[in-house]
Parts: C-alpha cells; structure tokens; sequence
C-alpha cells in the first residue's frame, strides 16, 4: 500500500502514541495496590487513559492507512510537504540530553545556558555570541529568582558556594 507525502511521519507519530498507551497499561498493571481497601482502584484512571490513548491511536491509524492525513499549516492540501531538517532537530536532541547530562555535575545554570545557546543555534541564529550571553544572564536570572525568592533548590554544580 502507498501512503500519502507525510503519512510515514504520521504513522509514526501515532505508533510511538500507541506505545505509550501500552507502556502506561503495563506499568500499570504491575503497580502494586495499597494495603488499605478504596472505594475507586488507584488504577482505574491509568487503565483509562491507557485504554483511551490506545483506542484513539487505533483509530488514527486506521484513518491514515485509509489515505485522510493532515495538511501541514500554512500549506495548501495537495502541496508538496517540506522535508524535515534532521540537523536541526539533532542539535536540539543533543542540546537536550547535554542538559539532562550536565544539570547536576555542572550545575543548572551551565546545562540551561549550554541548552539554550544549542537551541538557538539550531534555530538558525548567526549571532552565537548575543545568544550565549543573554542566555546565560537569563538562566541566571531565573536560577536566582527559584533559589531565592521560592526556595526552590536548584543544583548549583561549579558554583556551589559562589552563589
């Protein structure tokens, strides 16, 4: 069967939904109940969105194997749809997982401005310079409001003590 411009990208959205719904049934299957006796189950609502995001993919995925998929916005239906830019999109990944890397061992305020500066880079900034300052005065700012004025703990890293 041919699918439609888009509708791999499609079935794989709704393919990884799928599996979330999965994911969430099994995990809430193995959850263990608690000692006390509930009127409602602690799993009856996960059961339901696993059931309800599994049925709903189901559906989707019927539709699109059926041909009926979506017109990307700001293009006309029939419109050839642009490829996806898997350069960017790497950048972004990786400025991510450096962020899941470095918050505790550098601390959040170089994960935050290293991500950021990784964003605006994938973004197509030229000035990486401006980026990385006004990033890094940002995620200072916002580390010094949580830490603070919320008493919210955010891992300081390198600058333990300093601030």
């Amino acid at each position: 069967m041919k699918l439609p411009q888009g509708g791999k990208s499609e079935l794989t959205f709704v393919g990884s939904l799928f599996l979330l719904g999965l994911i969430v049934f099994w995990d809430t299957w193995r959850t263990e109940l608690p000692a006390f006796n509930l009127t409602i189950s602690p799993k009856v609502f996960p059961y339901a969105i696993a059931t309800l995001l599994m049925v709903l993919s189901a559906l989707l995925m019927i539709a699109i194997l059926r041909g009926d998929i979506a017109t990307p916005e700001g293009a006309e239906p029939g419109e050839p749809i642009a490829k996806t830019d898997f350069k960017s999109f790497g950048i972004v990944l990786a400025s991510l997982f450096a962020f899941l890397l470095l918050v505790e061992r550098a601390g959040f305020i170089i994960a935050a401005s290293l991500t950021f500066f990784g964003i605006t880079v994938a973004f197509g900034n030229k000035k990486h310079g401006r980026a990385a300052l006004f990033g890094t005065l940002f995620i200072t700012v916002v580390y010094l409001s949580f830490t603070r004025f919320l008493n919210v703990q955010l891992p300081a890293g390198i600058f333990k003590g300093i601030l």
